[in-house]
């Protein structure tokens, strides 16, 4: 009995060690458990970063984004005990919050984006489709807007790469339009018509010949404000 007793009370002082290190041990499971998703998650980071590069914006919630992520990260390297993985597990569900919270805004941003820049294009396509020599432009640009339209519905991932070909398509359409009207008034009056801007003053003589030689004067109406 007396050998049992002091065995017991070699093994006593080792006993704290044994238990803390279980417990990093199970804390560290639930820590991968959490990272299990890291790659769709810094994916979704990254993806983020260029829509906001793509379209030129950045909030609030893009910045607690990034400053989660540089949080994260620090504590992620710094995990050594059970109180440190604890912090990096937290810290890390912090960055997935925050990367959904940018993801709303930057998606919100860019349906302004369409409404703004892309949707317009639709209404001078409608118009550029009644003339033969623009029907092919007009219905680019009308097929240009409802792709923008659709590009809502993208996920993430694949988003930035539609931006992109979006807006190189969009460039090309106004380079388009611009060199088949000659005339920088009539460039000018398509884009203020496309966003409900034209006015009287808009139609100026040469705008007024141009739609005279395209047979639109029939076609455009004159509504009080």
């Amino acid at each position: 009995m007396s050998d049992a007793l002091e065995e017991l009370e070699q093994l006593l002082p080792s006993i704290p060690a044994a238990v803390e290190r279980q417990r990093v041990g199970a804390q560290l499971d639930r820590v991968n458990a959490k990272l299990s998703d890291f790659s769709s998650v810094t994916a979704r980071f990254t993806a983020v970063g260029k829509v906001a590069a793509l379209i030129d914006f950045r909030d609030e919630n893009f910045s607690e984004m990034k400053e989660a992520a540089i949080d994260a990260g620090r504590h992620l390297q710094g995990a050594a005990d059970e109180t440190t993985l604890d912090l990096a597990g937290r810290s890390y569900e912090d960055l997935k919050t925050a990367i959904s919270a940018a993801e709303r805004s930057i998606r919100n941003q860019w349906r302004t984006v369409i409404t703004n820049d892309y949707k317009p294009l639709a209404v001078v396509g409608a118009l550029l489709q009644r003339f033969g020599d623009t029907l092919e432009t007009g219905r680019a640009m009308v097929r240009l807007a409802e792709r923008a339209d659709r590009s809502i519905a993208l996920s993430m991932a694949d988003l930035p790469a539609e931006i992109a070909s979006l807006s190189n398509d969009r460039s090309k359409l106004e380079a388009e339009k611009a060199s088949m009207t000659k005339n920088g008034e009539v460039d000018e009056f398509l884009t203020k018509l496309a966003a409900g801007k034209a006015t009287l003053r808009s139609v100026t003589p040469s705008v007024y010949a141009w739609l005279r030689e395209h047979d639109a004067l029939e076609k455009m109406a004159v509504f009080a404000r």
